[in-house]
């Protein structure tokens, strides 16, 4: 049965990930480089080692990561605090149906923990979540299993009866090494058939996930 759910966040719970594809561009663009739509996508919920390695061979030697990393933050924090921040479809149901039914809610997102909080309290889902794990809790993130298997220790649950919800090539592959049950919910990145082949299910929003979560329970408990 499905006893624990561990939230990525950008991308998942957030319509975040277009904004911080644009940032990092922008950031290439100021230092009169260029950060390629593929790059975004490839960085798309990877560790910080592996995400600053695609983008400086993509941009070129005479981009200046830590610099650009710089401009993409002011970036972000500009956009969130002009638009606010846009919730994915089904977040707010699939978190109280989660907590009305005893299922415990851990995030685990490679996000640092004081961006990531101030993320749940903007959204005012905070108030959901058992624990947090983030990407400054964990030495080596996505797609290491690393940072599902501690979410799944902080909220007392067996990983094998815990269900990672991703959106990202790197994070899917991080929660099957973790061995945990795995939904694909996409954003910018379609399921290719090896992913297909691979996760428990792909839905289209979060919505979806509560039914899926009462049938498999209900087939696993009878």
């Amino acid at each position: 049965m499905i006893k624990a759910v561990l939230f990525d966040m950008d991308g998942l719970m957030f319509d975040t990930e277009r904004l911080y594809g644009r940032a990092w561009q922008n950031a290439a663009v100021l230092q009169g480089c260029k950060i390629s739509d593929e790059a975004i996508l490839k960085i798309k919920g990877a560790n910080r080692a592996l995400a600053y390695k695609i983008l400086r061979e993509d941009a070129g030697e005479h981009f200046d990561i830590d610099k650009g990393r710089q401009k993409r933050e002011e970036y972000i924090v500009a956009h969130i605090k002009e638009h606010g921040l846009t919730k994915k479809k089904g977040l707010d149901n699939l978190l109280k149906f989660l907590k009305d039914n005893n299922i415990k809610i851990c995030l685990a997102s490679s996000t640092k923990r004081e961006v990531a909080i101030r993320y749940l309290k903007m959204a005012d889902v905070y108030k959901y979540f058992d624990d947090f794990t983030c990407g400054d809790d964990i030495e080596n993130g996505k797609p290491a299993p690393d940072i599902f298997l501690k979410a799944a220790k902080k909220v007392n649950t067996d990983i094998g009866e815990s269900l990672v919800l991703e959106d990202s090539i790197n994070g899917i592959n991080g929660g099957l090494a973790a061995g945990a049950r795995v939904i694909m919910v996409p954003d910018t990145i379609a399921p290719t058939d090896e992913i297909k082949g691979k996760v428990d299910d792909i839905k289209t929003n979060l919505d979806e996930v509560i039914d899926w979560i009462m049938k498999e329970n209900t087939r696993m408990g009878s």
